[in-house]
């Protein structure tokens, strides 16, 4: 992998932004495709300005460690309403959510 190069271009293809921002490709396509990074097509590629990147960067909350307790939650409601369907007991879930957090905790 190469190093981000001292002189940064202006306009930047994917790849480009990819290393810029120590992304993967993917991540960056996957940005791009819901309209969460500023881009532009140009012919069949995308473009990326260097400074409408810096902005989106300080503007965007997407290096802030997200909120597991909530993603879990989230989780374990989407679990029930299916469980609900499997008769699968909620305090089954909760345990494997908890086992979950309890992981989380002990991986950080």
């Amino acid at each position: 992998m190469q190093e981000v190069s001292a002189m940064v271009k202006a306009i930047m293809n994917v790849e480009d932004v990819a290393r810029y921002l120590g992304f993967s490709v993917k991540k960056i396509y996957r940005l791009v495709e819901t309209n969460k990074i500023p881009a532009s097509k140009v012919g069949r590629q995308y473009r990326f300005l260097k400074d409408a990147v810096d902005r989106w960067l300080k503007d965007s909350d997407i290096l802030i460690r997200p909120d597991w307790s909530k993603r879990l939650d989230t989780v374990l409601d989407r679990m029930r309403a299916k469980a609900s369907r499997k008769n699968i007991g909620d305090e089954d879930i909760a345990r494997e959510i908890n086992q979950a957090r309890s992981q989380r905790r002990a991986d950080a």
